[in-house]
């Protein structure tokens, strides 16, 4: 499948085959791969691939999804399939609210209308949660990948018509993107690239993921200038049917959908749930702390912070006399290596403002967003 020129260059994402999974997660999960041969016992990967149109491949689906209820978005033609903030008001995203939840069968019929050009709506589904024991879970066994526990096992489904695109975002876990029809180009972006990449304030989210302000692939660079060093170590994966692309967290990720597209995603918490929670209130709590801070008291504030609370195993001891520092220190010694140096890059940028406006393409965004969850406990939380 042809898929259209992107407007800069990027590297693409190294491939592996067939990992034994000790050595996965001993020596490749700490930055994307694409793996192959992954995938080969999946029943639903050999089925699909067995019916030559989408009206078959979208029958066997919904025989397999049985009575299951789902809620599924649609765009207008007009959008271009952009899953983003929309241009005239930065509070609200291009896709509407979701359709009603209904029947599989009638989503699947209002897909293939998109894929037939009898309706010009882009059409996706959007995190169908298989439950084990199901005819769709069991379609993927045994085991969905070889790399995971049972107890990391969570699949979900994604299925739309062609063309969607998910702008940039980033997610608090680990993601095995498993494609299963179609085709998706993800661009990436490093975690430590946060100070380019223009986030949107916590509480302005797609569909519950921390984004970028910036359309990736009309970037204005006017607006947002300091795009341009991202786009100097922009990374791409296009995946095919029998491919995984792994993803850690926090990676920036904007994703293509080609044709009518079939993906089975599997997301390991790092940590936690709690935790994960934990980490959001204590950034909450020290972006009030310091709001009214100068430059140098947070560039001291800082010095310490690096010191005694994110320095890795023993190099680092807990500030009693300091309560914040104290129970943000208390935090990181249970959190895994990713998300404590997740935790040190949100203080640097949201807190210490080491990079000025936390929200440069908004201004007066980050005393907005404090306004607004006065009194939340997270800034982060979905309303």
């Amino acid at each position: 499948m042809s898929l259209r020129p992107l407007p800069f260059e990027a590297r693409p994402v190294r491939r592996l085959h067939r990992p034994d999974a000790r050595e996965f997660w001993a020596k490749h999960s700490t930055e994307p791969v694409v793996l192959t041969g992954c995938m080969e016992d999946w029943k639903l990967l050999k089925e699909l691939r067995a019916r030559a149109t989408s009206e078959q491949k979208l029958a066997l689906l919904s025989s397999l999804a049985g009575s299951e209820q789902v809620r599924y978005s649609t765009l207008p033609q007009r959008t271009g399939g952009h899953y983003h903030f929309q241009d005239n008001d930065p509070q609200r995203t291009t896709y509407g609210p979701p359709e009603p939840k209904g029947p599989f069968d009638v989503f699947a019929s209002r897909l293939l209308e998109s894929l037939n050009g009898v309706s010009d709506t882009y059409v996706y589904l959007q995190a169908m949660f298989l439950d084990p024991g199901t005819p769709l879970y069991e379609s993927l066994g045994p085991g969905v990948l070889p790399l995971l526990t049972p107890e990391q096992e969570r699949p979900m489904m994604w299925a739309g018509s062609d063309g969607q695109v998910v702008n940039l975002h980033y997610d608090d876990f680990l993601n095995f993107i498993c494609m299963v029809e179609g085709t998706k180009r993800v661009t990436l972006f490093a975690p430590e690239l946060m100070p380019s990449m223009y986030h949107a304030p916590f509480d302005r989210m797609l569909n519950y993921a921390q984004a970028s302000q910036v359309r990736l692939l009309e970037p204005d660079l006017e607006r947002f200038p300091l795009f341009q060093h991202a786009l100097k170590e922009a990374q791409v994966a296009v995946i095919e049917p029998g491919e995984v692309l792994f993803l850690p967290p926090m990676w920036w990720h904007h994703v293509e959908s080609y044709g009518f597209n079939v993906m089975i995603n599997n997301w390991v918490f790092p940590a936690p749930l709690e935790e994960l929670i934990a980490l959001q209130e204590d950034v909450t709590k020290a972006i009030r702390l310091f709001q009214n801070a100068t430059a140098e008291q947070r560039a001291r504030a800082r010095m310490l912070y690096h010191q005694s609370v994110f320095a890795p195993g023993d190099e680092a001891t807990g500030p009693e006399n300091d309560p914040q520092r104290a129970e943000t220190r208390r935090l990181v010694t249970r959190l895994p290596d990713s998300l404590r140096r997740q935790l040190a890059r949100y203080y640097d940028h949201f807190v210490f403002q080491m990079s000025g406006d936390p929200f440069p393409g908004q201004p007066g965004a980050l005393a907005a967003m404090m306004e607004r969850n006065a009194h939340a406990t997270n800034y982060f939380a979905r309303d």
